[in-house]
């Protein structure tokens, strides 16, 4: 069983008056988002992804790519995002999970037992996993990590 874990893309910088909520994708971060989602080499079954606009813009365009449906889920913020708290989500077999650098590194890295994992922007990491249902420290193998530009070269 597989569970997909991606950072979304480039965002714009914060603006004045802005939350950090409110910021969108960038032109470059919708194409690396793109060049990602066209070279995954597994379908996911369904998206779950952050309520922050840019990591919804990110599985809005995954989405389109696959034709898989996208819930909007509190359990993905920066801030609450933990091993613990994805496992209190309906998770199924190959569903992607969209979310914020470090918190989903930290994540990936505790399911494959340690390693400093790091996400480029638009990057997404497959762990293989015993059970999607049981998340447990250490269970997971990391099988594949694609970033934007192994994404581009892979479109050539």
């Amino acid at each position: 069983m597989y569970l997909m874990f991606m950072r979304h893309g480039k965002a714009e910088e914060k603006k004045p008056g802005m939350s950090d909520e409110e910021r969108h994708l960038t032109d470059e971060g919708r194409n690396d988002v793109i060049a990602v989602s066209k070279v995954l080499p597994l379908k996911p079954s369904i998206i779950f992804t952050s309520p922050l606009v840019r990591a919804v813009e990110t599985a809005e365009i995954v989405a389109s790519t696959h034709g898989v449906t996208i819930k909007i889920v509190d359990e993905l913020r920066p801030e609450i995002t933990s091993l613990e708290s994805i496992s209190k989500l309906k998770l199924e077999d190959l569903a992607l999970l969209i979310g914020h650098a470090p918190s989903i590194e930290r994540v990936i890295s505790e399911l494959i037992g340690g390693g400093n994992v790091r996400l480029k922007a638009g990057a997404v990491a497959g762990v293989e996993v015993p059970n999607v249902k049981e998340l447990k420290k250490g269970s997971g193998v990391l099988r594949f990590l694609i970033t934007p530009n192994i994404a581009r070269i892979c479109l050539e």
